[in-house]
């Protein structure tokens, strides 16, 4: 009779799913697990923080396709990773978060680490959470919360397991079997199908937007390329569609920047798409206003209709793009090539806005257009840029190009700041190969700084660029436009060289102040070999226009809702 702890039997069933890297911060509680995933050839990331821990499974998620898995103790390190799970929730991120608690026979003695129910506080934030309470069931169960990280709609899942369960030994013939960890994806009815064609054809101005269903679709990225061979469209993405679509294809035409610039420079669309794309912040009335014919294509049948919408249909990205191959080839399609040609004056369209905007401004720092601009340039075609913070994610957003999904993210639905520097880790653990750019404000570097070390000790060649402005950028001029020039309150920051922070962790760090010396600065982070540090002094006083959607243009009556929309007059 062969005896085995709990802690093996979640290592060999992780190994046997596939799962080759998880990341975390070790635990007494997590021992056994900890020392068996090592045996088994599992890669231990260990971060300095909890939630770096699991935004870099996050990014590993959505660099590779498949299930990010992170580990964090009882008490405080579970709600240390809260937040990533919220992130992973509203971005529907598959992730699996492996946590424990204290011994079942003492879970009401007030012992260490203990004293709050971990399942019903993962509840909202997660597709399934879940106490393992009998040893010998680990193996199923761990391959159930695999799957649920899958379906019925992409999102995290907690599995606790209590020490107790992870210590004690059973007969290894006892254990429960592991079941399946895949799972499959919806197809659209045939009605759907024939529906999305009928608008196609009869479409003038048709507009695809592809979004982060689309980027986690299966053979999205080819079967959309064919589709357009025979039925040319335009193409924008949303946040997370980058990538899906070659930026060198002539139906490309950017990212949600060039989205609001269309209706202006190029005429509105009359049909729009959303392959995967959410509506909501990223994707607003602004962007595709009322009136227009809206489709919308989701794995969750109650997404479509947060915002006006003409069809939805349930259905994986993939899955549709195939099925409309058939009946779109065997129609004629109209001439949509004058709309093309039309859309192109939108490409760059928020480029237009700054083409006289002085590289330095009088403050004697950098024009942060022009900082993004030229870090923009530096980077690698096949790299993975990771941006984090407010304004500074919309400087460099605007020269969004990716050369394959998950090449271009940062800061989703949820909002949260220093998801960065985790991201970034994922990401470079995920693709050692690729060169990997983290793109942050000052403000938002803050909260995982010392991430730095995490990069340091397993040879994490991330370059950091701090896009620094002495602030909270989107918040101080949110407080200028309501309260007036001297409306500061907690929203200015020192001036802080984080090269050399960086550079005492070891990093290759740098201080530019000149926008020429930028790409070369880049360029020698990158030959350094090591992590790199690149600390741009950025001129504060300009700001973003994205502010003026948030805090301007507030018609008279109405009560000004930073970020949100103003709410009218008389409403209750």
């Amino acid at each position: 009779m062969a005896m085995i702890d709990g802690g093996e039997l979640v290592a060999r069933t992780l190994v046997a799913a596939g799962v080759t890297h998880a990341f975390g911060i070790h635990g007494g509680h997590l021992d056994s697990m900890l020392s068996a995933m090592a045996r088994h050839g599992i890669t231990l990331i260990d971060t300095r923080h909890e939630a770096a821990a699991g935004h870099a499974a996050e990014a590993w998620s959505r660099t590779t396709g498949q299930v990010g898995v992170c580990f964090v103790t009882s008490g405080p390190g579970f709600t240390n990773g809260y937040t990533p799970l919220a992130s992973a929730h509203l971005d529907r991120v598959p992730l699996l978060m492996l946590t424990s608690s204290p011994p079942l026979r003492e879970a009401e003695l007030n012992v260490l680490q203990g004293g709050i129910d971990q399942i019903q506080a993962a509840a909202p934030v997660t597709r399934w959470a879940h106490r393992v309470s009998t040893t010998a069931r680990i193996p199923d169960l761990v391959t159930s919360a695999l799957r649920r990280t899958q379906a019925p709609t992409p999102g995290p899942v907690v599995l606790e397991l209590p020490i107790d369960v992870l210590f004690r030994t059973v007969d290894e013939e006892l254990a429960s079997p592991p079941g399946p960890t895949t799972v499959g994806v919806p197809g659209p009815s045939a009605a759907a199908v024939a529906a999305v064609v009928d608008r196609l054809h009869a479409a003038e101005r048709p507009l695809l937007v592809v979004g982060g269903g689309a980027a986690r679709s299966a053979g999205a990225s080819a079967a959309l390329t064919a589709l357009l061979d025979h039925a040319p469209m335009p193409v924008v993405a949303s946040t997370w569609g980058h990538g899906v679509l070659d930026p060198d294809h002539p139906c490309w035409l950017g990212g949600l920047y060039e989205l609001a610039a269309l209706p202006f420079l190029a005429g509105a669309p009359d049909l729009v798409v959303l392959l995967g794309a959410r509506r909501g912040f990223f994707l607003s009335r602004r962007m595709v206003p009322d009136g227009v014919d809206v489709v919308q294509v989701d794995l969750d049948g109650g997404e479509p209709g947060r915002l006006p919408v003409d069809l939805g249909v349930t259905s994986d990205v993939g899955e549709l793009l195939r099925a409309l191959a058939g009946p779109l080839q065997s129609r004629a399609l109209p001439d949509r090539s004058a709309w093309i040609e039309a859309t192109r004056a939108a490409r760059d369209g928020f480029g237009l806005l700054f083409a006289e905007a002085p590289p330095v401004t009088p403050s004697g720092r950098i024009h942060p257009y022009v900082a993004a601009r030229e870090v923009a340039g530096a980077l690698d075609p096949d790299g993975i840029l990771v941006f984090d913070g407010g304004e500074s994610s919309g400087w460099i957003s605007a020269f969004a190009r990716a050369s394959r999904p998950g090449s271009w993210f940062g800061n989703g639905y949820f909002g949260g700041l220093g998801v960065g520097p985790g991201f970034a880790v994922g990401a470079q653990a995920a693709h050692p190969d690729r060169p990997v750019v983290l793109y942050s404000g000052d403000g938002a570097i803050g909260f995982n700084l010392v991430e730095w070390d995490t990069m340091v000790r397993h040879g994490l060649p991330i370059t950091t660029v701090v896009s620094n402005n002495l602030g909270w950028g989107m918040s101080f001029h949110g407080q200028e436009a309501l309260f007036g020039a001297d409306g500061h309150v907690v929203s200015d920051l020192p001036e802080t060289r984080y090269d050399r922070i960086a550079e005492s962790f070891g990093l290759y760090g740098e201080r530019v102040e000149d926008p020429d010396e930028i790409g070369p600065a880049m360029r020698r982070a990158r030959d350094s070999g090591r992590p790199a540090c690149i600390d741009i002094a950025v001129a504060p006083e300009v700001v973003h226009p994205m502010m003026a959607d948030m805090v301007g243009n507030i018609p008279e009556g109405y009560t000004p809702m930073p970020y949100y929309e103003p709410i009218p007059p008389g409403e209750v």
